[in-house]
């Protein structure tokens, strides 16, 4: 039991751990859980507020982004997300931002693949 490691996955050999066998890990196992918020009207009103306020500057930043175009960098993202921080927080900023950024990525993918 000297050599024997608990939680490595191999054994003590010299001094250095043995690479432990490979195996392939189950994919998920399908458990979804579906509810939804039981919120009064006047908290209903306000999310939807909210949600159409975000979803502005969603589209905004996105119509932002795609004028950058291939010259999009660190310091233009950066321009955005303070922009739309003063708008919303720091959190939604970030989120929005990372969001259009995939999102203008995957139609330039798409785009790409559709040419070829």
């Amino acid at each position: 039991m000297d050599g024997d490691l608990r939680h490595g996955g191999g054994v003590r050999v010299g001094g250095l751990r043995e690479v432990a066998a490979s195996f392939v890990v189950p994919g998920p196992a399908g458990v979804a859980i579906r509810d939804r918020l039981r919120v009064s009207d006047a908290d209903a009103a306000v999310l939807a507020e909210v949600g159409v306020y975000l979803g502005s500057l969603a589209a905004g930043d996105l119509a932002e982004r795609s004028r950058q175009g291939l010259t999009h960098d660190a310091a233009g993202w950066a321009v955005r997300k303070r922009e739309l921080t003063g708008r919303s927080s720091a959190r939604w900023a970030g989120s929005i931002t990372k969001a259009t950024h995939d999102q203008w990525a995957l139609a330039r993918r798409g785009q790409a693949a559709h040419m070829a």
